[in-house]
């Protein structure tokens, strides 16, 4: 008897000790991967127009305590166009934040970071267990180069991986949240017509894995739920309408704004997307009778529409391979690793060093381009500025009402006749010179690589003022 007895216990002994080491292991890389997470925002570039564009129409708004719905003077192709205040309650914040300091800003957009990786990681752990669940992350992280800087993609993300988590097991109170969260996000972005995208895809999932009759309903509920959403924002019927020209998918913007993936995320799209992609083909996604396949195909297209969607693909697919995985090998889901406390504990030591880091992280430069929109009211004249890259004008627009601009960043709120002139210039096409003749442009921020920059270089009249690495200035004397 004790000889039989001996051996199960060393056995269960061996099995402890490597339980032990497995979630040791575990931990170190849950802390390793929520460090890197906050490093990355720490140092990831700002997005500069959309800083800047926070801050022109959130200090509207606190100062003026209204909403703005329609351009100003800071537009003279379509002052008076009807915009919508899409993004109103979005551009409070960061102007809020901005006020209170860039610390506070950082300090939001890495919070950002860490709910939507930690959603993320909790909507793998569901289906496929902790490892998996962070190999999700790993894969989701892979693409995000290029949208964790403040303004950038992330806030979409952490919105989208939340209401993804919500959504994922149908309930009235689902609906409920999932119905307050969509509201929250339509006045704060223009992303939040995503909402009801989302909710959709979960309908669809509910419906081809056979769920019970109570999660079918709640699931259509939480779909009418986030699309009345799209009604509950100062644009009311027009937010759908605006939100989708702002979400910048119509291909008739090519040559006015950039979207292809390759341009937009370079280094997101290569490594993440594809590896999502080859991930999704070698496990497949015919889990729970395909339900997963909706949700992924979704995301990857918003995807390739626009290359700022990277992100968002990363964050909604993800956790669909861990649970493919899992599928694919039961082993990993039966790994016993970490607790609710070592969770706890990372997390917190994970929002402390986001403190510490902000605490020694300095402002960073403004990016080139924007930097030289970003003084063009220092000199006290008026100025009627063309940008080849229309967001380089979101920085200009601050010094309103001295600068103003032919577009701006919100193509949403633009003529198709303005933006279709904006073409012709940057093309030169058209009768693209009567075109700067006629709106008597006298200020022009051009890319320092292209043909038109050339071309003005050597107009009568034209003369560089100002220079960095990516844009030139040009004034016309004559009109001075």
């Amino acid at each position: 008897m004790v000889g039989a007895t001996q051996p199960a216990g060393r056995e269960h002994l061996v099995d402890a000790q490597t339980a032990s080491v497995a979630g040791a292991g575990y931990r170190a890389a849950y802390v390793a991967l929520a460090a890197t997470i906050v490093a990355g925002t720490a140092f990831a570039p700002v997005n500069s127009g959309a800083v800047a564009l926070a801050h022109f129409l959130g200090g509207h708004v606190l100062n003026d305590r209204a909403i703005a719905m329609r351009l100003g003077s800071e537009t003279f192709t379509a002052p008076g166009s009807y915009s919508g205040g899409i993004g109103w309650l979005g551009a409070v914040a960061n102007e809020l934040l901005a006020r209170a300091g860039h610390g506070y800003a950082l300090f939001a957009t890495m919070l950002a970071a860490l709910v939507a990786f930690a959603f993320v990681e909790l909507r793998a752990r569901r289906a496929g267990g902790r490892w998996l669940a962070l190999g999700a992350v790993v894969l989701a992280g892979s693409c995000a180069p290029g949208s964790l800087g403040i303004a950038g993609g992330i806030t979409t993300a952490a919105f989208a991986a939340v209401l993804a988590y919500v959504l994922e097991r149908p309930s009235r109170t689902a609906a409920i949240v999932a119905t307050v969260l969509a509201v929250v996000w339509c006045n704060v972005a223009a992303e939040g017509l995503l909402a009801p995208a989302i909710a959709a895809c979960f309908a669809a999932a509910t419906t081809l894995r056979g769920g019970t009759g109570d999660e079918r309903r709640w699931s259509r509920f939480a779909c009418l739920g986030t699309a009345l959403a799209l009604l509950a924002t100062p644009a009311f019927l027009s937010y759908p309408l605006y939100a989708l020209g702002t979400l910048r998918l119509d291909r008739d913007l090519f040559g006015v704004v950039a979207y292809h993936p390759i341009d937009v995320a370079p280094l997101a799209y290569r490594v993440g997307f594809t590896a999502m992609v080859l991930a999704g083909l070698a496990l497949g996604l015919q889990r729970d009778r395909g339900a997963s396949i909706p949700l992924f195909a979704a995301a990857a297209i918003l995807a390739l529409m626009n290359g700022a969607f990277v992100i968002v693909f990363g964050v909604l697919a993800a956790p669909v391979l861990a649970a493919s995985a899992a599928a694919a090998y039961p082993y990993f889901d039966k790994l016993s690793t970490g607790s609710l406390r070592g969770d706890i504990a990372s997390g917190v030591a994970a929002v402390a060093l986001a403190a510490g880091l902000v605490a020694v992280a300095a402002a960073p430069a403004t990016a080139p381009g924007y930097a030289l929109a970003a003084s063009l009211a220092s000199d006290g004249r008026s100025h009627r500025v063309f940008c080849y890259d229309v967001d380089w004008c979101d920085v200009a627009i601050s010094g309103a009402p001295l600068v103003s601009v032919f577009a701006d960043g919100r193509v949403a709120a633009y003529p198709s006749t303005v933006l279709s002139r904006q073409r012709d210039i940057v093309a030169m096409k058209n009768h693209w010179r009567s075109a700067i003749e006629r709106y008597k442009v006298d200020t022009m921020i051009l890319r320092n690589d292209r043909p038109l920059t050339t071309m003005i270089s050597m107009a009568p009249g034209w003369s560089v003022v100002a220079s960095d690495s990516a844009a030139s200035v040009f004034e016309r004397a004559a009109l001075r």
